[in-house]
């Protein structure tokens, strides 16, 4: 698995964005499936790669706020494989733990530090040379191992490399961001890291192909949650939890198929013990979608349940939602609080977070869509309703509207049963 870290679904050229360089994500999607419903189960680092490797929502393996820690009593997908007979190697970023619960082999591949391009709030991406030398040696000396490998890249968490190939000019910028120049310049700098990301992601499946693993491996791209802007990353709307997700099997799976199924990160942890012929755990929130990776079944969830606690004190606005195909259902557990994360509080970043903020907030005195959206982004009510399909990007709230009262009602019985199920402390 090549996990990246903040990368938006929507910044690539397989699912739609045709201003982005990612040939070799695109070539991954190409020669395998191409999931268009995968969610995050938290839109931060650790609760979202805790839920990966649980098999558990965040209120019930421990880990709901950014930087926290799960419980010491469950078990987790390092565990279960190894069981299995597999060695499992996590390389890079771990954020999870505690570490006696998360027992991967580590790999140290990270990249030095650039003293030319200091970075704030993260490593440099994986080190090719790093993950080349572990495949050569496991294919010489352990090639008889069943082997999960992990590979945790820092890209393109903030903050981002500097822009070297885009037009900041010609760029295509999604509904909830405000134009302005330093907008643009931000987002050329967010694309730059993808795009440098991307070519990791092609060195690794070259590898694999070099040292023999190629023709029977299960290569899998995705990502934490969605990207570090606003109304993404530390929400519950799609651009915070719908994540690209590419899965590649020679033999297995047909290239170039797409699938609609919804499916949580919860399934993860149940999905990689049944590819490695185990079987399914009791008492864990998700199950294997290894029918779906075979074209064996076309549907697997109906809803998708998230939830988003806190990130220390730069962002404290819980929500909890559900979603259906068509409609999502947010309550906000602090809806007096003004929304606000790194992104909105932390100056000093050159072509980031708060300086491009502060250019929004400028323009919001002048430009009525402008201060629509600032509103929007910091001010919420205590639910939340979007027609998914009339507006995918989730601007327009619709609870209050008399036509949807059923629907309403319908989807906040659901998210309070899911929330009692789960004995979430917020109830």
């Amino acid at each position: 698995m090549y996990l990246s870290d903040d990368h938006g679904r929507e910044f690539s050229g397989c699912y739609g964005k045709h201003d982005i360089r990612t040939p070799n994500i695109d070539a991954a999607a190409r020669d395998g499936m191409l999931f268009t419903n995968m969610f995050a189960a938290s839109p931060t680092c650790a609760p979202s790669r805790s839920v990966l490797w649980t098999g558990l929502y965040p209120a019930r393996n421990g880990c709901m706020g950014n930087h926290t820690t799960c419980r010491n009593d469950i078990t987790t997908l390092p565990v279960y494989l190894s069981k299995l007979g597999y060695r499992v190697v996590l390389a890079n970023k771990v954020h999870a733990k505690p570490k006696e619960i998360f027992p991967f082999e580590y790999l140290d591949a990270r990249l030095p530090r650039n003293p030319e391009h200091p970075r704030t709030y993260r490593m440099e991406g994986l080190n090719m040379k790093a993950v080349d030398d572990f495949l050569a040696d496991h294919a010489k000396n352990r090639r008889d191992v069943p082997l999960c490998l992990i590979l945790a890249d820092s890209s393109p968490h903030v903050t981002w490399e500097l822009n070297k190939t885009y037009d900041p000019a010609k760029l295509q910028l999604p509904p909830y961001m405000v134009d302005t120049e330093l907008t643009r310049k931000a987002l050329a700098n967010y694309y730059q890291d993808i795009t440098t990301m991307d070519k990791r992601v092609g060195e690794v499946r070259a590898m694999l192909g070099k040292h023999g693993f190629k023709e029977n491996t299960l290569f899998i791209y995705t990502t934490d949650q969605g990207s570090e802007w606003p109304h993404s990353k530390w929400t519950v709307y799609d651009t915070g939890i719908r994540v690209p997700f590419i899965a590649v099997w020679p033999g297995r799976i047909k290239p170039g198929s797409v699938c609609d199924a919804m499916i949580s990160f919860v399934d993860m942890t149940p999905t990689f013990i049944d590819v490695a012929g185990g079987g399914q755990p009791k008492g864990l929130d998700g199950r294997s979608f290894l029918n779906v990776l075979l074209s064996k079944v076309e549907t697997f969830r109906d809803t998708i349940y998230a939830s988003h606690t806190r990130d220390g004190d730069m962002n404290f606005f819980p929500q909890r939602c559900v979603r259906d195909s068509r409609y999502k259902y947010i309550l906000n557990l602090r809806p007096e609080t003004t929304w606000t994360t790194h992104w909105t509080k932390v100056s000093g970043i050159p072509e980031s977070h708060k300086e491009v903020w502060d250019t929004w907030v400028e323009k919001a005195k002048t430009d009525a869509q402008a201060a629509k959206l600032v509103d929007v982004f910091q001010h919420h009510p205590a639910e939340e309703l979007y027609d998914l399909k009339a507006d995918p990007y989730e601007l327009n709230n619709i609870a209050g509207q008399p036509e949807v009262k059923l629907i309403l009602d319908k989807m906040r019985g659901q998210l309070k049963a899911w929330m009692i199920s789960q004995n979430d402390p917020a109830l």
